[in-house]
């Protein structure tokens, strides 16, 4: 037999100790591969706390290694509810709050077919091209308001309809991006007529809005106050004469009272000017007719309503020359004649008379707008005589006159010549209108109604043409 040599032994034996220590450890039940679910959070992972991960238990951490989060159909502390859908109107909105209401019910999307509201906050969602409509019942001249709130994904308006289905008003996202219909802005939604009215949800050019929650607030007659034309509330109460139980502010009621259009209730405060200075309230004597002008338009020199017109001193009632003393009180700064006079063809001329006082004497500017030429008297004197064809224009013609300290006459005659007939008078201190003194329709001192009616034929004396009968 050949011997192998030593060195090449210890070669073969150096090998096969190798090659065994190539071959994989034994199993070991104790070792974890790296990754989700080994308790420990790696890159890429939000959370990692072993076999504690889970999918239905509140606050756990998830089994992908992430954070509980809205959305995952476990209600977290911190939520409401978790239905894991991205649709309001069922309970539940994305946002994982509660919707505590009335959940939208389909088919509701014409204001024919709108659901009833129940008197709660609204909750649901409108799909592409399907508005969400709700009615309810409306007292007249009560109004309504209603706003989308909480969140507002979307842009999304608001729309009312009347008993008929027309539609009145629009609301429009405001500075949050939720939808307001306020009835500040919107007449529509003011002072509605009775019966039962609807309001609709809708995405912005007919698109989706996900979720939504509608708040309605019914908005009582005697509440419903909000900016009217001055002409639909002479008495400046913030309601139109068609919704007021009050017409003229007198603080008696349309059915008790004996001039429903002109406030002559009980008041312990004197008449005065407007709030720019206009006198407004004039005892009155006209129509006189038949005396052409020999100047243009100036009223005729002719004492018509007394033997010197410029010292008479009137009370209501008293005659005046053919016609009689009556009170012409008006609801604007613009004294109107053809209300009272326009039955009458022109040439045409009235009087007016206005007593006024004043806390001491001061030298004022007179200022007059008639149509058409006018003469003025103060305290008996002449201080004012116009005789040009035109219409009313503010301080058209001015004059500086002397106010006395008390009580003052103050007499006008304005002729018409065909068209408009009316009158602005005021006093101004250094342009700024004069309002802290009083008027009066008594040349014996303060004035007040107070529902006079001297002959007691129901109609008060501030609105009868012939209050002594």
């Amino acid at each position: 037999m050949r011997k192998i040599p030593l060195s090449l032994a210890v070669g073969l034996i150096l090998a096969l100790i190798s090659c065994n220590n190539d071959e994989p450890p034994a199993d070991d039940d104790d070792a974890t591969a790296p990754g989700c679910g080994d308790g420990v959070v790696d890159d890429g992972e939000e959370c990692d706390d072993g076999e504690a991960n889970s999918d239905s238990e509140p606050d756990a951490c998830r089994t992908l290694c992430l954070e509980p989060s809205c959305g995952d159909e476990v209600t977290d502390t911190g939520e409401e509810c978790d239905d894991a859908n991205d649709w309001g109107g069922d309970g539940c909105t994305p946002l994982c709050t509660a919707e505590n209401g009335q959940l939208e019910v389909e088919s509701n999307d014409e204001p024919a077919e709108a659901e009833a509201w129940g008197g709660e906050t609204i909750y649901g969602a409108v799909t592409e091209g399907d508005p969400d409509c709700f009615s309810f019942s409306l007292e007249y001249c009560s109004a309504v308001e209603a706003r989308l709130v909480g969140e507002c994904p979307v842009p999304a308006t608001l729309t009312l309809h009347d008993p008929d289905y027309d539609q009145l008003a629009v609301g429009v996202p405001g500075a949050d991006g939720c939808a307001v219909l306020d009835p500040e802005e919107e007449p529509g939604a003011r002072f509605v007529n009775e019966g039962q009215w609807t309001l609709c949800v809708h995405g912005l050019m007919d698109g989706v809005v996900p979720y939504y929650a509608l708040e309605i607030t019914i908005v009582a007659p005697e509440d419903a106050a909000y900016p009217v034309d001055e002409e639909d509330d002479p008495d400046g109460d913030g309601k139109p004469n068609q919704c007021d139980a009050d017409l003229d502010g007198d603080g008696v009621d349309n059915d008790d009272d004996n001039c429903p259009d002109i406030p002559n209730g009980a008041s312990e405060t004197p008449l005065a000017p407007s709030a720019d200075g206009f006198i407004r309230q004039w005892l009155s004597a006209g129509p006189y007719i038949g005396n052409d002008s020999p100047d243009d338009c100036l009223p005729t020199d002719m004492n018509l309503v007394s033997a010197d017109d410029a010292a008479a001193e009137p009370s209501l009632g008293d005659p005046a020359g053919d016609e009689t003393w009556t009170i012409l009180w008006s609801l604007e700064d613009r004294i109107e004649y053809l209300d009272a006079y326009g039955h009458v063809d022109a040439p045409r001329e009235v009087y007016n008379v206005a007593y006024i006082y004043s806390d001491l004497e001061q030298v004022l500017t007179m200022g007059m707008g008639p149509d058409d030429g006018i003469r003025v008297w103060l305290n008996g004197e002449s201080v004012m005589e116009e005789s040009g064809c035109q219409g009313t224009n503010v301080d058209h013609f001015t004059e500086d006159v002397t106010l006395l300290a008390g009580w003052n006459r103050l007499m006008t005659k304005v002729h018409d010549h065909g068209g408009g007939w009316g009158n602005y008078a005021r006093f101004l201190d250094e342009g700024v209108p004069v309002t802290d003194i009083e008027i009066s329709l008594d040349p014996s001192g303060t004035w007040m109604s107070n529902q006079t009616d001297t002959d007691g034929d129901g109609e008060g004396d501030v609105c009868d043409e012939t209050p002594l009968g």
